[in-house]
């Protein structure tokens, strides 16, 4: 498949659900398809290690808070990876208190995820980051 985006690296952070489909290993698949090197983190704890490894061009998450915790994930996501673009995934049955998060990420895509969603994420969503 050819991309449209140069090839970037990119973190995704979304724990294992009920559809296979939107699992971790299968996001991370999907991206890799698509031509970039995506890892994957199932929680916070995970991502924060990842973080302190490699630097990242893009982290896909599905989490806004950290468990337990009053602080905005996204702006520790922020701290610890300057320069990279955050892009939320929005999921369906969201309460208003969780989306709240969405509005601090560079941009957003809609689950369920496919190869299309994913390119317009970082083709067009984000065309303005850091510009």
């Amino acid at each position: 498949m050819c991309m449209s985006s140069p090839r970037k690296t990119i973190l995704v952070i979304h724990p294992p659900g009920r559809d296979p489909q939107q699992d971790p290993a299968s996001i991370r698949r999907l991206l890799g398809n698509l031509g970039h090197i995506a890892v994957s983190a199932d929680g916070p704890r995970a991502a924060l290690k990842a973080l302190g490894t490699v630097r990242f061009d893009v982290i896909f998450t599905s989490i806004g808070r950290a468990e337990g915790g009053s602080g905005s994930f996204v702006q520790d996501l922020r701290a610890l990876a300057p320069g990279s673009a955050v892009i939320g995934i929005d999921e369906p049955g969201r309460t208003a208190a969780n989306e709240a998060w969405l509005g601090e990420c560079d941009a957003t895509v809609r689950a369920p995820l496919s190869p299309s969603r994913m390119q317009w994420a970082l083709d067009f969503e984000l065309r303005y980051f850091g510009s």
